[in-house]
C-alpha cells in the first residue's frame, strides 16, 4: 500500500510538473509578446520623437495616433499576460492542496521540489510583469513628452503663421476712398498721404509740400497720383507760389479732366493766374468752368471773381 501510495504521489508530482512546463510554456510566449510588442513601442516612440521634428505637424500627429494605438495594444497584452499569472497562481495553490494530500512522508521531498519549480516559474513571470509595467510607464511617459513637444511646434507654427501674416498684411494692397473714386493703394503709402494731408490742413503747407513731392518720387505709378498733383497745387497756392500751382493744376486738368475735383482744380487756376498777375489767362480759366461745370460750386465762386475782373 505504501508503494502504492508513493507511485500515486509520485505520478501526481509528474503530473504536477508537466502542468507547470505547459504553463511555463504559454506563460514565456505571453511575456515574450508583451516584451516584443513593449520593444516596438519603445522604439516608435523614441522614432517618431526623432522624426517629429522634420515631418510636418500634420504627420507628427498621425505618429502620436499610432503610437496609442500601440499603446492599447500593449496595455491589452499586459492584461491578458496579468490574467495569466493569476490563473497560475490558482494552480499552484490547487496543485499544491492535491499533492500534499496524495504524498506520504517519503514522498514529501519530491513535491516540495515541484512546488519550489512552480514559485520559481511564478516568481520569474512576476518580474517579468513588472519589467513590462515599467516599460509600458516609460513608454507613456514618451508619448507625453511627443505630444508637449508636437503642441509646442503646432503653438511656435501658428505664432510664425500669424506673425507672417500680419507682415503680408503690412505690404497687402487697400481699397481706399479719395475724392470718391474708390483706389487700391500699399499701406504705406495711405499712411504717407494720410500724413501729407493732415499736415496742410492743420496749416503747414511748405511741409506738406513736401510730403506730397516725395510720395510722388516714391511712387511715380501710385492710385494716389491725381490727388498728390491737386494738393500739392493747392498747398503752392497757399503759400503764394502763384507759378508752381500753375504748373500743378494745368498739369492736373491735362491728365485727369474727368476726376471729381476737376472744378475745383480749374477754380485753383485761374485764382493763382489771377493772383499771378495773368488776368486774362485768368479770366479765359474761369470763363471755361462755369461753361464746363454750371452746377459746381466752383462755378459760382468763379462768377464772382469773373465780375472782379471785367
Amino acid at each position: 500500500m505504501t508503494r502504492s501510495l508513493r507511485a500515486s504521489g509520485s505520478s501526481s508530482a509528474l503530473h504536477a510538473e508537466h502542468r507547470s512546463q505547459a504553463y511555463g510554456s504559454g506563460l514565456g510566449r505571453l511575456i515574450a509578446i508583451g516584451f516584443s510588442v513593449a520593444l516596438v513601442l519603445g522604439a516608435s516612440a523614441y522614432q517618431t520623437r526623432a522624426q517629429a521634428a522634420i515631418f510636418s505637424d500634420d504627420e507628427a500627429r498621425k505618429a502620436i495616433l499610432d503610437l496609442r494605438i500601440r499603446f492599447e495594444e500593449l496595455r491589452n497584452q499586459t492584461q491578458e499576460l496579468g490574467k495569466q499569472i493569476q490563473g497560475l497562481s490558482a494552480e499552484l495553490r490547487d496543485t499544491q492542496q492535491a499533492l500534499q494530500k496524495k504524498a506520504d512522508g517519503q514522498g514529501q521531498l519530491g513535491v516540495q521540489s515541484d512546488m519550489e519549480r512552480l514559485r520559481q516559474e511564478l516568481a520569474r513571470a512576476r518580474g517579468q510583469i513588472e519589467e513590462l509595467v515599467n516599460e509600458l510607464s516609460l513608454t507613456q511617459k514618451r508619448h507625453r513628452d511627443l505630444d508637449q513637444i508636437v503642441d509646442k511646434r503646432i503653438a511656435e507654427v501658428k505664432s510664425k503663421v500669424g506673425e507672417v501674416d500680419h507682415r503680408l498684411t503690412a505690404f497687402e494692397p487697400i481699397r481706399v476712398n479719395v475724392d470718391g473714386v474708390e483706389i487700391r493703394v500699399d499701406p504705406a503709402e495711405k499712411r504717407q498721404f494720410d500724413a501729407a494731408i493732415e499736415s496742410f490742413r492743420s496749416g503747414a503747407f511748405n511741409q506738406a509740400a513736401s510730403q506730397l513731392r516725395g510720395m510722388m518720387e516714391r511712387y511715380p505709378d501710385s492710385a494716389y497720383m491725381p490727388s498728390l498733383v491737386f494738393w500739392l497745387g493747392s498747398a503752392n497756392y497757399a503759400q503764394r507760389e502763384f507759378k508752381p500751382a500753375i504748373t500743378s493744376f494745368t498739369a492736373f486738368l491735362k491728365s485727369y479732366a474727368e476726376h471729381p475735383r476737376a472744378a475745383d482744380a480749374q477754380l485753383n487756376l485761374g485764382l493763382a493766374q489771377a493772383d499771378a498777375g495773368e488776368r486774362p489767362a485768368a479770366r479765359k480759366t474761369l470763363q471755361s468752368l462755369v461753361e464746363r461745370h454750371p452746377e459746381s460750386n466752383a462755378a459760382v465762386v468763379a462768377k464772382e471773381r469773373l465780375s472782379k475782373l471785367k
